[in-house]
């Protein structure tokens, strides 16, 4: 009885890649769910099609910026998205967003997603507003491998449609047509 239970441990033995194997497949398939989980609420869902809602970002912005000269509306989305945004989806999430189109996010976990992941993620990206949605493309980011494998299992960029962007929000819609991202203007140092 002895002999068969430790019959896996010796090397060359046609049960040991069979037992490694089931082990593997499960925790591939924990990781894959929290790898899901994790880039959720990093970067939200990929969308790639989908037209944005009456009422979102073309009439927001028209309601709320006076025509001035050549500027388009995504011109005047893009200068209402400038700047540094928070908000608490599955963590705390710190997006700035810069004039020359390439932003920061910081995603500050805890519970199990920390302990598998890291306490802080920093993601160093692209963006651009066309059509009244929000476009952004991770370029990479900290700590290097982890942001690597979220990346290579869950891609490298999102398209949402932005339902509103004022001076103190941008409400931005998953391409599940239901989840929304509230980001709100993050306080000023000092303030």
């Amino acid at each position: 009885m002895q002999q068969q239970q430790h019959a896996g441990n010796r090397q060359g033995d046609p049960a040991t890649p069979r037992l490694r194997g089931r082990g593997t497949g499960w925790r591939m398939a924990v990781l894959a769910f929290m790898l899901g989980t994790l880039f959720s609420i990093a970067r939200g869902s990929s969308s790639r099609n989908g037209l944005v809602p009456s009422g979102s970002a073309q009439s927001v912005a028209a309601a709320e910026s006076p025509a001035s000269g050549q500027s388009s509306p995504d011109d005047r989305l893009r200068a209402l998205a400038l700047g540094t945004w928070q908000d608490e989806y599955r963590g705390k999430r710190t997006m700035e967003l810069r004039a020359d189109g390439t932003g920061t996010m910081v995603v500050e976990l805890s519970g199990w997603t920390a302990t598998l992941f890291a306490d802080r993620l920093e993601f160093d990206m692209a963006w651009s507003i066309e059509g009244g949605r929000m476009q952004k493309q991770t370029l990479g980011g900290r700590p290097e491998e982890k942001v690597r494998m979220i990346l290579e299992m869950m891609g490298d960029r999102v398209d949402e449609p932005i339902l509103e962007l004022t001076g103190d929000r941008l409400l931005l819609l998953d391409a599940d047509g239901k989840t929304r991202y509230d980001w709100r203007r993050a306080p000023k140092n000092g303030s």
